[in-house]
């Protein structure tokens, strides 16, 4: 995936005013199916799959036993006991070797398949997206939930489309056959010519997501980081007492946690960035994990980890910033909401 194609600024506000194309095919795409694919996900994940209905998707993210976050991930419900997982790229063969392991020892009646070379990924983000899928699918599309699927034919390409995206703008994934890929996108540029849409690379991505506060796999959340800590607790099925990382994550929303994950925006006008140290009036509390200018808001915006006592919203900050202190304030996310279509 490129950084830009045009220049990360006009893509960023392409996507902000009509409409972007990303390929995200780097992203690794895994099939879980067979009798059992609903109790191995359950065990594997910290959601709760059994509510995902057919042709619906979930954020939802996979953690290790000392409840370390090993991958945020979306998880497709295509049938009954057929589940897509789309996995962060810098993720695709830990994951997948990790559930083939899970897989093996569990003896559970299902398969794991790797399937990031047949399938490729596209991006279609921005307001509008609607207007130029309507183009082929005709009114069907207004009907489509978030976070809802639909198998599909455009230009003569049958695909699966999600109402997902990670830009915070009305979007959408196509996942279609590999061979079939450039087709796709160089159908879709032209329809969307008129609509303004243009490709767009990975730095208007990285952009577009923060202004959300969307959380960056090893930046914001790592294996040594918890869905507590990163803010994430309303992903967890409280109801399950079997996942992986359980009695961790059980025990730290009891008792609490040392650090958290906030959000946060300067008070004057500089750039935080990830590394940088977040102070409080005295003493080093933390660090930034994402940080950046919003080209939207004209402001530093950024996440980061600090003690927990400082934590809550509107607490003052002070973001080191090349050996200066610059003030800040815990927000709540989103940075940027999304105008009403």
């Amino acid at each position: 995936m490129p950084i830009h194609y045009t220049g990360i600024l006009d893509e960023y506000q392409t996507v902000r005013q009509q409409a972007g194309l990303f390929d995200v095919s780097h992203m690794g795409r895994i099939m879980i199916e067979g009798e059992d694919a609903i109790p191995f996900l359950q065990q594997v994940s910290a959601s709760k799959v059994a509510a995902i209905e057919v042709l619906a998707s979930q954020y939802a993210m996979l953690c290790n036993p000392q409840g370390g976050i090993k991958d945020d991930v979306f998880i497709y419900r295509l049938a009954p006991k057929k589940f897509l997982l789309c996995v962060n790229a810098s993720n695709h063969e830990k994951i997948l070797d990790w559930l083939q392991e899970q897989q093996a020892q569990l003896i559970h009646t299902v398969e794991v398949i790797d399937r990031s070379q047949d399938i490729a990924q596209l991006a279609l983000q921005g307001p509008a997206s609607i207007a130029i899928l309507r183009n082929t699918l005709g009114t069907t599309i207004d009907h489509l939930p978030p976070r809802g699927c639909l198998e599909c034919t455009i230009s003569s390409i049958s695909l699966l489309l999600t109402r997902t995206g990670y830009t915070g703008e009305l979007g959408y994934e196509l996942y279609v056959p590999a061979d079939r890929a450039l087709d796709l996108w160089s159908a879709l540029i032209v329809t969307g010519k008129p609509y303004g849409l243009k490709p767009a690379g990975l730095g208007a991505r990285d952009l577009l997501r923060l202004d959300m506060g969307y959380l960056l796999y090893g930046n914001d959340i790592t294996e040594d980081t918890t869905p507590i800590e990163a803010g994430a607790a309303w992903l967890v099925d409280w109801q399950n007492n079997d996942f992986i990382g359980q009695p961790v994550l059980t025990k730290q929303r009891e008792e609490g946690t040392t650090r958290c994950l906030v959000a946060f925006e300067l008070l004057q006008k500089s750039v935080p960035r990830h590394g940088m140290p977040i102070f409080d009036e005295h003493k080093e509390i933390g660090q930034v994990t994402s940080g950046n200018l919003s080209p939207i808001l004209q402001k530093g915006i950024g996440l980061g980890y600090v003690l927990s006592a400082h934590a809550h919203i509107g607490a003052p900050l002070f973001i080191d910033i090349r050996g200066r202190r610059v003030p800040a304030i815990v927000v709540k996310p989103p940075f940027y909401k999304r105008r009403k279509s």
